[in-house]
């Protein structure tokens, strides 16, 4: 399998072409095994600079080295002796795994103070553990990039199924039937396997991909356990599941240990999922009412990075459900949850922040609310394979209580527009357009 062109090397390659006074350091972060190390250096090959580079948890030595620096000269001056880094031409200085280093971090704001020619890249799953400590945030010194795991487009572009991928990119409200049914097939089965690449490439020449998933979540628990402690690792595992298990509810503790837990166990859960959220595993999205008196008292929804990991924690004991040949209503309640998790990782993507909206703790709810252009857009998240009027029922209690005229449903059927009385306008836009959201949401 060729390299998949990844969305956000077109982004990367600007910043490089860009002076570093104009954008600082650049880190790259994102979970284990999306791709981050095949990303930059693919994009490196197409530099034309000399570039340094190391992998701080592959040479512990190197990690040793930098660590052994009491400022940022012994850096620079460990760079020029010992690896003959020019600090005063156009270099690139890559490392990987970055935050390995427990000094590292205090260098970061000097790379645009001091130099005007060396560009920095940094990359790592745990980029928060860089600035540790007493370690200030170098604000206005960084850009930061978030690699996700492949989106359904490039996850096509994977599987070689151009005829599907080039149907993405036309009009949107002129996908044929027989193109729909075709884009829900592949979808099934990325749904499915998700879009870490090492698992898209195995699944893609026939090998069995529920041992590679065990594999690497078992990777995630490690770092878990070679940080903290060994019940931290225990947790972890329980939260993870939780979140497979109620994707779509509010997050309860009492989903992972029980209830009436200790204050100590609360707050030791509580530790565990903002670590998870930190390492980029688990993304939160805070639920909103109609006044902030409300707000508060709402539990978080909290979605899994990848949809892939969430479907092998959710099923892997229970029949896999199948997009259109699942039909029972029963069975079909689950896909609600998984769509939410997809619809969720590609909101993250393209904006800072994921909250959702409930009129009141037992009453309606909005799963997704973002602000687009100066306008405020709600989402719902719907298992249907035909739109029907009832669909938008909770969207137009919103906008009509809430303002606004444009609503989104998120589902697995075929794009359509709805009118409805006030000037209301539902979009319904089919779960393989996602990444398009913001532009269909404009017209």
């Amino acid at each position: 399998m060729s390299f998949v062109e990844r969305t956000l090397a077109k982004k990367l390659n600007l910043l490089l072409d860009r002076p570093v006074a104009d954008s600082g350091t650049i880190l790259v972060e994102g979970a284990r095994q999306v791709g981050k190390t095949t990303l930059v250096e693919q994009v490196l090959t197409k530099q034309n600079a000399r570039v340094l580079s190391f992998n701080l948890e592959e040479d512990p030595l190197i990690r040793l080295q930098i660590d052994e620096c009491s400022n940022f000269q012994d850096f620079e001056d460990y760079l020029v002796n010992k690896h003959r880094f020019d600090a005063d031409s156009n270099n690139i200085l890559f490392i990987d795994e970055a935050q390995e280093s427990s000094r590292l971090g205090g260098f970061v704001r000097f790379f645009k103070e001091r130099w005007s020619g060396p560009r920095v890249l940094l990359t790592g799953s745990t980029l928060s553990r860089l600035f540790r400590g007493d370690t200030r945030y170098p604000v206005g010194r960084v850009v930061v990039l978030h690699l996700n795991p492949f989106s359904f487009r490039e996850y096509l572009e994977a599987v070689k199924a151009t005829v599907a991928r080039d149907a993405l990119d036309g009009d949107w409200s002129g996908i044929s039937v027989g193109r729909h049914k075709i884009l829900l097939e592949h979808l099934d089965k990325f749904l499915i396997t998700g879009g870490l690449p090492e698992i898209v490439i195995k699944n893609f020449h026939g090998e069995d991909i529920h041992e590679l998933h065990e594999t690497i979540l078992a990777g995630y628990i490690q770092d878990f356990y070679r940080l903290f402690t060994e019940s931290s690792a225990d947790l972890a595992i329980k939260c993870l599941k939780s979140i497979a298990s109620f994707v779509g509810s509010p997050s309860k503790l009492s989903t992972v240990i029980g209830t009436n837990p200790s204050r100590n166990s609360r707050s030791e859960v509580a530790s565990v999922f903002r670590r998870l959220e930190e390492w980029n595993l688990v993304l939160n999205s805070e639920q909103f009412g109609p006044g902030p008196e409300a707000s508060f008292g709402y539990h978080p929804k909290k979605y899994l990075f990848d949809t892939g990991l969430l479907r092998f924690l959710r099923e892997t004991a229970v029949p896999s459900i199948q997009l259109s040949e699942t039909l029972d209503s029963q069975q079909r309640r689950p896909l609600g949850g998984i769509i939410e998790n997809q619809v969720a990782i590609t909101i993250k993507q393209n904006t800072s922040n994921l909250s959702g909206w409930k009129q009141s703790s037992s009453g309606q709810e909005i799963d997704f609310v973002i602000k687009y252009k100066g306008q405020t857009i709600p989402i719902e998240c719907k298992a249907a394979l035909a739109i029907k009027t009832q669909h938008a029922k909770g969207l137009r209690s919103y906008l009509g209580k809430q303002g606004g005229t444009t609503g989104v449903i998120i589902s697995l059927a075929p794009f359509e527009i709805l009118s409805f009385e006030r000037n209301i306008t539902i979009i319904n836009i089919p779960l393989y357009l996602v990444d398009r959201l913001l532009e269909i949401s404009a017209i």
